[in-house]
């Protein structure tokens, strides 16, 4: 048995809803879980999983406590509407996509020399790692080598950084 499910802007749906989503009554507190489900199941904060069922809701035309319950259902087996999974899925892949980092933009350079010791450090470390992957002490070493290079290259994405900083002490 399915129901439709009513679009925020008060036509039917397309695609049926199983009778289980629609004999739930939607609440704040579905909206809750369903994003405790999103930062479980995805790399995300409250904020950003509140952002990405935002987003899902805009997109599929629904509200967002019924998209909400249509997560819950998800999590629990039942099918949901091919609209409500299909705009879960694009916010879900627009939220991991980062936002292009524009390649002229205005910023301060590390000292030349301070990029090229710490590309030494990173890629010593990453010998020691590779020798002993097992070593928390390696590990630690490495992580903050390649720490250390994000903050000193400006980038948040790692191999961005030795990227930038290969480029930026070669040429």
């Amino acid at each position: 048995m399915t129901a439709s499910v009513p679009l925020a802007r008060g036509h039917e749906a397309r695609d049926p809803v199983p009778a289980a989503a629609a004999t739930q009554v939607p609440s704040d507190r579905a909206v809750l879980r369903a994003v405790g489900t999103l930062m479980a199941t995805t790399p995300a904060t409250a904020d950003g999983a509140k952002r990405i069922l935002s987003a899902a809701a805009a997109q599929a035309g629904m509200p967002g406590t019924v998209l909400a319950a249509a997560v819950l259902d998800a999590s629990r087996g039942v099918p949901v509407p091919a609209r409500a999974e299909r705009a879960l899925r694009q916010a879900l892949q627009a939220a991991r996509t980062p936002d292009p980092v524009p390649a002229s933009r205005p910023c301060l350079m590390p000292l030349r020399e301070d990029a090229e010791e710490a590309l030494d450090r990173f890629f010593e470390t990453r010998l020691r790692l590779t020798a002993a992957p097992a070593d928390p002490e390696a590990r630690q070493a490495f992580e903050d080598a390649l720490f250390t290079l994000c903050i000193l290259m400006g980038r948040p994405c790692p191999a961005e950084a030795v990227h930038e900083a290969v480029q930026y002490t070669e040429g």
